[in-house]
């Protein structure tokens, strides 16, 4: 079957998880990003420091992150380096095994993610009460539904979906 650019186009356009997955995903950070700007931090980073935080003893491993987070560990890094030049956290070796990388949050970074929670709270409410109560709970269930479809489909195992493993109404983000 063969067809030109604009039909090709069109077919994408209307069917595309990815584009519509994208758009969404802008929207709802920029309202947390707007939230969280008296703290300078990005709805990212918090998301980052979160899965940080919620490791054992506060700590996680880079493979791990990399696992819950859906992310390269050379985008992890990058993402993450920010943080460590703002003091937020370090990234060091494991006690148990020092050829494995681990994240920690500072104290000031611990102080700096207690900070957000008041805006973090003001701006998830807004977007809920946008969305209303049950397509919020819906889109949640869907997200993480489809991380964990899509983490078994790129793993081939039953072992995927550590996207959501940090979700939650006042755990992620």
């Amino acid at each position: 079957m063969s067809v030109d650019h604009l039909t090709a186009a069109g077919i994408m356009a209307n069917d595309c998880l990815c584009f519509r997955s994208r758009r969404t995903a802008r929207a709802i950070t920029r309202a947390y990003d707007a939230a969280l700007r008296p703290t300078g931090l990005q709805a990212t980073q918090v998301t980052l420091m979160n899965a940080i935080a919620l490791g054992p003893d506060g700590a996680q491993p880079m493979g791990r992150l990399s696992d819950i987070l859906a992310l390269e560990i050379s985008t992890l890094t990058r993402n993450l380096r920010a943080l460590e030049k703002a003091g937020l956290i370090t990234i060091g070796r494991s006690e148990v095994d020092r050829r494995v990388r681990v994240a920690r949050l500072t104290d000031a970074g611990k102080a700096q993610l207690t900070e957000a929670l008041p805006l973090w709270k003001q701006a998830h409410g807004k977007i809920v009460a946008a969305l209303g109560a049950e397509t919020a709970q819906a889109l949640h269930a869907a997200l993480d539904a489809a991380a964990q479809a899509m983490g078994e489909s790129e793993q081939g195992d039953a072992s995927g979906g550590k996207a959501s493993e940090v979700g939650g109404s006042e755990r992620g983000g």
